[in-house]
């Protein structure tokens, strides 16, 4: 049985109201309008004085507010402050059932309750309480069916499914932000327990001790506090009689952007639990030869007997864990205590070394947006930002009034040195000689390289006038020159928003497929041509609010002979193709395109087989997935029937037909592979393997890291562009292109790895990462990486609404 969200928020209001150890806060509505939830449990003598302690944690967040004597006091005083993370994903419901019982024995049992005086508890009984509900419904509906114990043919977060554990560092998502507030503004707890759940075949829960690699950023006493709560969580397990307790294996502490990583970056010990997984709620049976556990060992003593595995054993080694820690939190209040402060005070001397800090320079011509956007998520993540009044030099450097300064002698140094360096993989071998051993997850993230935003770091002292910001807004742009025309250069993700408002107010819009004169000026390729009596205040409204400078121009003059591309005199027919297997980029490519004001309808199988694309759209985009899966869909019997079966060939013929008719067929990434393989188009995806190397597959790996790509501008694919880019590789398609086919970006010679991890970066040499194909009268726009990657990468949102425009520029006029 699965308690509703509904039912879990009554629960915890009745609680409140017959416990003085319980109080139930509402952060604010979820992103389809629930409550989202923290309950604070411990002492009613710590719950009436809450105010104080949350003031108190914030300086003890921050050392250098305390003098020696009022460290002491709160080391003495102070409770310790742990916060317990449930369900963020939804599927891995069993943790926002346990968040119930959790809280019920601590607010009645009497050994417990002593605990609390030393322990204020901070409850989440589920990150995203939407899921909770997704998940729940379609458990419930489908009991005793076929498909009991299956997952939702749709996302269990409205917009990034499981990616909601991806985001904490770019807070795209008000759950995210909800409870970053909690964490750097409100309480600053001594320790972060993420409870999760895994696979069922294996291991009954993982405890730290994490694997390797740790991040250099990592403070070694984080990295034996984790090891600290890990070893207490198992032996209590173990104490119990709980079976397949594993350690060290496959999570490990180089990424940054999770629930218990982030956390790790601001001085706080981050705790990841992984129980094994049932059916959802229904149990999970299995014979002996579908185990595929450890060997006994150091790090896995107790074999799981197998059986049946069901929620109530879930619940059960979750509330083991969960105890184990506030016990121990109560045990070693002072220690837990002390050791955040001199975590902090550490990290505030380390900043006085090199880098003394980092400078993200006001620099016209560029994304302002982006700029302010990098630093007000260093703000609300905790981090100081400053404003320069003046000019000033640092080193070798020169730095405009309005540049913001980032000084590293802050206690959340390691936050922002992660975000803003680059990430070096260590080059790991079982035995020296020996093959690589390659990363677990992401390996390079970025953030200047990912959302096109200079930061400087500065190893010398800073001579300059600085003033604290609290948010960082755009200097209001403006339009100049007079004339009928606006031209925008394409630079800013501001300026695509005006092109779309532009669009939608009237307006025509046009990419130039070539340079130009207007009165007088050079205009690049790919420039954005915008006409309409309407249209120049829109845009006009626009550049003041977003801060992006635009033309008036009256005379274009055009080359001899140039090839005009047609002008867009209406909002352009988007399509975004969503599978009934709840994909993850086709969530993040809906989250992108609407915060960029592009209209687009969704597209699933039935309305793609039925045919006559063309009559409805101009363009279709294909979120990154694997062909198998846009083919198949999920396998009849496993679904309603409703939700089973994929585009299969009637969904490729019609495609097909679109594209010879003349539409844009886009391909994110991985839907390269199936434009390619099931439409035919002109291109080609290499064969990779991490360990193969033969004449037909290359040996190759590179898993969430950041590469340079060479720039193509003559093409107005390109429009806006450098002449090199950033762009997000993730285990990512790799293009040639073929018959008639033009290549917009393509990787060169040397090794292109700007930030993060790769094995054989030969292999990318000359080969391409945007391709243009044309197919009959129409064209497929095939990504050889997500351009929209996780909602970070600004850098690159204008290739997607430059192949859209293009697309829908060259398609035929609509028919009624």
């Amino acid at each position: 049985m699965l308690a509703s969200w509904r039912q879990i928020g009554d629960y915890f209001t009745r609680l409140a109201a017959a416990s003085p150890r319980v109080r139930v806060d509402t952060l604010g509505p979820t992103t389809q309008g629930r409550p989202y939830l923290l309950v604070t449990i411990s002492d009613p003598a710590n719950l009436a004085r809450r105010a104080e302690l949350m003031a108190n944690q914030r300086r003890l967040a921050d050392p250098r507010t305390l003098d020696a004597d009022e460290e002491e006091r709160l080391v003495g005083t102070q409770p310790a402050v742990i916060l317990i993370n449930c369900s963020i994903h939804s599927t891995e419901i069993a943790a926002s059932q346990m968040s119930m019982e959790l809280a019920y024995r601590l607010a009645t049992d009497p050994a417990l309750g002593a605990m609390l005086r030393n322990v204020v508890v901070l409850l989440v009984p589920s990150a995203n309480p939407d899921g909770i509900d997704i998940v729940g419904d379609w458990y419930r509906a489908s009991r005793w069916t076929a498909w009991d114990g299956s997952s939702p043919p749709w996302l269990y977060h409205p917009y990034v499914g499981h990616d909601n554990n991806r985001d904490w560092y770019m807070l795209t998502q008000v759950e995210t932000r909800h409870l970053t507030r909690v964490l750097y503004r409100d309480w600053f707890p001594e320790v972060v327990y993420d409870v999760h759940q895994m696979g069922s075949t294996g291991a009954r829960m993982f405890v730290p001790p994490f694997a390797d690699p740790v991040n250099p950023n990592l403070d070694p006493a984080i990295v034996g506090g984790m090891n600290l709560i890990g070893a207490t969580m198992a032996q209590a397990l173990l104490d119990a009689g709980m079976a397949g307790i594993v350690q060290q294996e496959r999570y490990d502490l180089w990424w940054h952007g999770g629930a218990r990583s982030t956390p790790t970056r601001h001085n706080m010990i981050g705790i990841l639990s992984e129980a094994a997984s049932a059916r959802i709620a229904s149990p999970n049976c299995l014979p002996d030869s579908a185990l595929r556990q450890p060997a006994r060992g150091i790090n896995y003593p107790a074999p799981w007997p197998g059986g049946c595995w069901r929620l109530r054993d879930i619940v059960d080694y979750e509330l083991i864990a969960a105890q184990a820690l506030v016990q121990q939190a109560s045990l070693q209040r002072a220690e837990f205590v002390r050791r955040f402060v001199h975590l902090g005070r550490r990290a505030v001397e380390a900043g006085r070394g090199a880098p003394r800090a980092y400078v993200l320079p006001a620099l016209a011509g560029r994304d302002q947006g982006a700029r302010a956007l990098l630093a007000n998520l260093l703000i609300q993540t905790g981090v100081e930002v400053n404003r320069a009044r003046s000019a000033f030099g640092a080193g070798p450097h020169r730095f405009p009034p309005g540049s913001l300064v980032i000084p590293m002698d802050q206690p959340f140094r390691a936050h922002v040195k992660d975000l803003l360096e680059r990430q070096v993989y260590p080059d790991r071998r079982a035995f020296r000689g020996g093959p690589p051993i390659p990363p677990y997850d992401v390996a390079g993230w970025t953030l200047p390289l990912q959302m096109g935003v200079e930061a400087t770091a500065v190893d010398s002292a800073l001579n300059a006038d600085l003033e604290r910001v609290d948010t960082v807004t755009v200097t209001p742009g403006s339009i100049v020159g007079r004339g009928d025309v606006v031209l925008l250069r394409n630079r800013s993700t501001a300026e695509i928003i005006a092109t779309w408002r532009a669009l939608r107010a009237g307006g025509a819009v046009q990419l130039s497929p070539h340079a130009f004169r207007a009165d007088g000026q050079e205009w690049p390729v790919g420039t954005v041509l915008i006409r309409g009596a309407r249209a120049g205040p829109v845009v006009e409204a626009a550049a003041r609010e977003l801060g992006f400078d635009a033309t008036l121009a009256r005379r274009i003059e055009q080359p001899v002979a140039a090839r005009a591309l047609p002008a867009l005199s209406r909002v352009p027919r988007v399509g975004l193709y969503r599978s009934w297997r709840a994909n993850m980029d086709e969530g993040w490519t809906r989250w992108v395109l609407e915060r960029l004001g592009v209209p687009f309808a969704t597209v699933t199988d039935s309305a793609v087989k039925v045919g006559g694309l063309l009559g409805r759209l101009d363009v279709i985009i294909l979120p990154s997935e694997d062909a198998d899966s846009i083919e198949l869909g999920r396998r009849p019997g496993t679904v309603p029937q409703e939700y089973a079966g994929g585009l299969g060939n009637a969904g490729a013929q019609s495609l097909r037909s679109f594209m010879q008719e003349g539409g844009t067929v886009i391909a994110l990434d991985q839907a390269s592979r199936y434009a390619i393989s099931r439409l035919g188009v002109p291109a080609r995806v290499l064969r990779t393997s991490p360990t193969a190397n033969s004449a037909n597959v290359s040996r190759f790996y590179a898993p969430g890291s950041i590469f340079e790509a060479r720039v193509d501008q003559d093409h107005p694919l390109a429009a806006g562009l450098e002449a090199t880019v950033p762009v997000y590789f993730d285990s990512s398609a790799i293009l040639e292109a073929g018959l008639g086919a033009r290549a917009v970006l393509t990787y060169g010679q040397g090794n292109p790895l700007l930030s993060g991890y790769v094995d054989g970066p030969e292999v990318l040499a000359g080969r391409a990462a945007l391709v243009e194909a044309p197919v009959g009268r129409g064209r497929a726009i095939l990504f050889g990486f997500r351009p929209q990657h996780r909602g970070q990468t600004h850098a690159t949102f204008r290739l997607l609404t430059n192949a859209i425009l293009y697309g829908a520029a060259l398609a035929p006029a609509p028919t009624p």
